[in-house]
């Protein structure tokens, strides 16, 4: 560790040598409780600063502002705008070409229908590779006898 770099955490104290990329603007450690502890600071000085800005307002002024901007970007710029169309109708179809199914429930295309109202369906094995699954349809005097006490 460089000595010359090490910094203090102004929150919890601890030395630490600061990101090269933030430098002396780093001032906490990389600790999770002085980051929440520091963003809470930062937001309480803010909001001291702007007392009458609203998180909300200012939210969706920005969501507007952002939208209008695109949409007048798409107006002016209608090569891009089918530049990117098609772009994203390629990038559509690949994703959908290579969508596999669903890993959580690779059976759910099987159906069981059992003949009576007290048969029970009790799976044996599942083999995975080719799909194959062994059951055996027991009744309650089976279950019970089958079930360890």
């Amino acid at each position: 560790m460089n000595d010359c770099g090490v910094r203090y955490c102004c929150i919890c104290g601890k030395r630490f040598e600061p990101h090269p990329r933030l430098g002396a603007q780093q001032r906490t450690c990389g600790g999770a409780d002085c980051q929440r502890q520091r963003r809470r600071a930062n937001t309480r000085t803010w909001r001291a600063q702007y007392p009458d800005e609203d998180d909300t307002l200012c939210r969706r002024a920005r969501q507007r502002d952002r939208h209008c901007y695109h949409r007048r970007y798409w107006a002016t710029h209608p090569k891009r705008r089918r530049y990117h169309a098609d772009y994203m109708r390629l990038w559509r179809a690949r994703r959908k070409a290579f969508a596999t199914p669903s890993v959580s429930n690779p059976y759910r295309d099987i159906q069981v229908k059992l003949p009576a109202v007290n048969t029970y369906l009790k799976v044996m094995s599942v083999s995975n590779a080719n799909r194959v699954i062994t059951a055996k349809l027991l009744s309650a005097q089976d279950l019970i006898a089958t079930t360890p006490a």
